[in-house]
């Protein structure tokens, strides 16, 4: 076994670190964030007038449900409970977000120029790291493993 195996085979088990470390940023900014749109009438009036300009219908309820969404399910995230289903909520809002408001005001001049914007959005890795928790699985350190350990 040569030095780089027997490295990467030893981080391995450490994983969990980087599990919980996503789990808990992306949770708490969900979290965080939906409840600022339900709890703070200013970002809540931003989030209704974002929904407006986009022409999404009923942006009123659209902003109670996504908001709500967005607490319900990143708290749920924080602790590790039902961390599929928070994966595709949350993961929903997201794609969502991105094609009403984010995609339609990239303006580039080429393909390449397009993918660098789109990749450098603080949205896309929220997406990659709902997905890859929702393949990966809450970690050892998570209420899902406590109901059924892995």
């Amino acid at each position: 076994m040569d030095i780089w195996t027997s490295l990467t085979g030893s981080l391995s088990q450490w994983e969990w670190i980087g599990i919980l470390l996503a789990r808990l940023a992306v949770g708490l900014l969900f979290a965080i964030s939906g409840g600022g749109k339900l709890f703070v009438p200013a970002r809540r009036q931003q989030m209704l007038e974002t929904l407006r300009e986009a022409g999404l219908p009923a942006p009123a309820l659209s902003t109670l449900v996504v908001s709500s969404v967005e607490f319900v399910f990143g708290g749920l995230l924080v602790v590790g409970l039902a961390t599929p289903l928070c994966c595709v909520m949350l993961g929903g809002v997201m794609l969502g977000a991105m094609a009403t408001t984010i995609l339609p005001g990239l303006k580039a001049t080429s393909i390449i120029a397009w993918l660098g914007d789109f990749l450098y959005l603080p949205e896309v890795l929220y997406l990659v790291i709902l997905l890859w928790l929702l393949f990966s699985g809450p970690g050892w350190l998570s209420l899902d493993h406590l109901i059924v350990p892995l």
